[in-house]
């Protein structure tokens, strides 16, 4: 009688599956981990790039033609959106004037925009859509409060539940 000595036997199949399985079992929180950096850094950038944004719409308003020098706030206009706007000089009978916040990328919303006179931005409580997690954005030296050296940081306090 022949035997059969060709391929596996199911104690050797066994063998492998389980080997694989504690691969898997390693490997499958270092992957979510980098996947979850990798998120978080792009809100982070979502935020960072909403504050240039913010910068470009307050410098083209500045650049505009007829800017007599008046002041610049960021404010939120009728519909809540963020909008760059003058405030005229006293005494003028000039008519404010506004400029959108152009921006593209993942949709930001901030609780709190303000352009310092220093010409630093500081932005807190900022939310990329899709995400409960709180940002802040500070746009100075590493001597403004709670900053390493500007950018974006998580803000862990505010977030949403």
């Amino acid at each position: 009688m022949k035997t059969n000595t060709k391929g596996f036997t199911l104690i050797e199949l066994l063998a492998v599956i389980v080997i694989l399985a504690v691969i898997a079992l390693i490997a499958s929180p270092i992957i979510l981990g980098i996947i979850n950096n990798s998120r978080e850094s792009s809100m982070a950038r979502s935020v960072e790039n909403y504050a240039s944004a913010v910068k470009n719409a307050y410098t083209s308003l500045m650049s505009k033609p007829g800017y007599m020098g008046e002041d610049i706030e960021i404010v939120k206009d009728e519909s809540g959106k963020w909008v760059a706007k003058t405030r005229p000089l006293e005494g003028s009978n000039k008519a404010a004037q506004t400029e959108d916040i152009k921006y593209s990328g993942s949709d930001v919303t901030c609780e709190s925009i303000v352009y310092e006179e220093d010409g630093y931005i500081k932005m807190d409580k900022c939310y990329v859509a899709g995400s409960k997690k709180a940002y802040r954005y500070y746009d100075a030296p590493s001597t403004v409060e709670g900053s390493t050296s500007g950018g974006a940081d998580r803000d862990e306090a505010n977030d949403k539940e």
